[in-house]
């Protein structure tokens, strides 16, 4: 568990950093040089030694008020004099570090709290749609102290990447973790593709019937109505794509799929009525 937990600590970090802040790479070092120095001197904190299978916030806050004694200690800490570099502990970094990783958590949490109610869902996508969006959104530690529209900012940026992670998270599911094209399964380069854009609908966000598990390629093809599905999940193409693009290249990756019957995900097919909207707002 922890070094999926620790990739998708990361991918939180990098997404919400600042660009050129250099906070990124420095938390998920602070956090790996803490593990470091539990293992030198645990001070009753032996089960956090390994901090990226630590889900309790209620335990983080204590390991950060262990860390602020230690701060107080400066170089007379038993961590210092074991080699760990003092910047990380002195100047804060470790500190700052496990104040994100508890907003981070706090996300993690309810976007499981999400996925859960999805994975025991019996009913239709319709109303597991109706039951996500109803559920409430725990954010309030992530947005404690800020106020005014700067917290409104926060608020907003938060819940779309709780929902924009859920929809992924379930698409994962539903398609076995494969292109419904091409069966290709590296998660780094498959997408979450609406069929009604994420800004032409918000109550079609969260539906996985409005979704398709497509390779980065299809996903940007999809995206800009160069291809579609007919009514049988079949693959269709723009004309323009026919007309225009003849390289041996997207006779490969394009002509010879055009019919192909995708793979159909285990539960919440693609709705055909979104699937009828997509193909009219293109050339087919």
């Amino acid at each position: 568990m922890n070094d999926s937990f620790k990739n998708r600590y990361s991918n939180y970090v990098l997404e919400t950093n600042v660009v050129g802040s250099g906070k990124a790479s420095s938390y998920i070092r602070a956090l790996d040089l803490l593990s470091e120095m539990l293992c030198i001197q645990s001070f009753g904190f032996d089960d956090c030694i390994d901090i990226w299978h630590v889900t309790s916030l209620a335990r983080i806050n204590d390991l950060k008020e262990l860390i602020a004694i230690e701060q107080r200690k400066g170089t007379a800490s038993e961590w210092l004099s074991a080699g760990v570099p003092t910047s990380y502990l002195l100047k804060g970094y470790c500190s700052a570090a496990l104040s994100n990783y508890v907003k981070f958590l706090c996300e993690a949490n309810q976007e499981n709290d999400l996925f859960d109610i999805f994975k025991n869902h019996k009913g239709s996508a319709a109303e597991l749609t109706g039951q996500l969006d109803t559920t409430p959104q725990n954010i309030d530690m992530i947005i404690e102290g800020l106020k005014g529209a700067e917290g409104e900012d926060v608020i907003r940026s938060v819940k779309t990447r709780l929902n924009q992670n859920t929809f992924r998270r379930m698409l994962r599911d539903i398609y076995s973790d494969k292109c419904c094209i091409t069966g290709l399964n590296i998660p780094q380069v498959n997408r979450a593709s609406h069929i009604i854009p994420w800004s032409g609908d918000v109550s079609k966000r969260l539906d996985p019937s409005n979704g398709l598990y497509l390779s980065a390629t299809y996903d940007a093809a999809f995206d800009q109505k160069l291809i579609s599905l007919d009514d049988d999940y079949r693959l269709v193409l723009a004309n323009n794509v026919k007309d225009y693009y003849t390289s041996e290249s997207v006779n490969e990756y394009f002509v010879k799929k055009e019919g192909q019957v995708i793979s159909l995900p285990y539960k919440y097919s693609p709705d055909k009525t979104f699937l009828e909207a997509h193909r009219k707002g293109g050339w087919f």
